[in-house]
């Protein structure tokens, strides 16, 4: 958390020494992106969806800067025998009542980041082009374990952490994107590729699944994503020297 706010204080700090130059566009993006994991964190999880907002502000000059926040979520989890401490031979987990348990898995996390670039538009009067953004920030991801109405005593909430493999660290990403303004209409929309790179470590102290003390190793989880979104402009220069067409 003191990571976030540090990450929210920073560019609090670079709007206000921005606060005066030009700007041609201010804008809200949201955006839907289906990464694919590489290195350790392809041995936890399969491909996942990501949903996020930006918010970014362009000079006249097509340099940028922003900021950006996401929810990542799936339901592929590769970890393998995850609860063989605590189920049967069967692989069955029991509830209190002495039943079978019903046991869901998935894969749940956020990432955010203080960005900027440049934008490479087609004219000077129409903001469509490639947008080039890179930024550094924060990512965590965990296994969700949800055992639905279930009460099982060795999956309650403070169990569940020794075996969520919860893991966050400092992460940088680059987004190569085509942002496109419609000249006769109010389309407004982007797509491109996404690279985020993470130096995430085990938050947790103990892993109940391996009976170990988790490692203070620095993971390498890197994320490959296909994004698509729609932009809403919030701000743009009404003055000959800028508008849609």
């Amino acid at each position: 958390m003191r990571k976030v706010i540090f990450i929210l204080f920073c560019f609090s700090t670079i709007q206000a020494i921005a606060q005066e130059e030009k700007s041609s566009l201010t804008a809200i993006l949201f955006d839907y992106t289906h990464q694919f994991p590489m290195g350790d964190l392809a041995e936890t999880f399969g491909d996942n969806s990501s949903i996020g907002i930006s918010l970014i502000k362009k000079r006249t000059n097509n340099w940028l800067f922003g900021i950006d926040g996401s929810y990542v979520f799936g339901s592929k989890i590769k970890a393998e025998n995850l609860f063989n401490g605590i189920a049967t031979e069967n692989g069955e987990i029991i509830n209190k009542d002495g039943l079978f348990a019903n046991v869901m898995t998935f894969e749940r996390g956020f990432s955010t980041f203080l960005a900027g670039g440049r934008a490479f538009t087609f004219s000077e009067n129409n903001e469509s082009g490639i947008y080039l953004i890179s930024g550094i920030g924060y990512m965590q991801h965990k296994i969700r374990i949800q055992t639905q109405e279930d009460f099982i005593p060795h999956l309650d909430d403070e169990y569940k952490k020794g075996y969520d493999r919860l893991s966050g660290g400092v992460s940088v990403k680059l987004n190569v994107n085509y942002m496109y303004f419609s000249k006769k209409n109010n389309i407004k929309f982007f797509a491109g590729m996404e690279l985020i790179k993470g130096w995430t470590k085990n938050l947790r102290a103990y892993d109940f699944n391996q009976m170990q003390h988790t490692s203070d190793e620095i993971r390498n989880d890197i994320k490959v994503g296909v994004k698509v979104g729609f932009i809403i402009p919030i701000f743009k220069r009404n003055i000959a020297e800028f508008h849609y067409r």
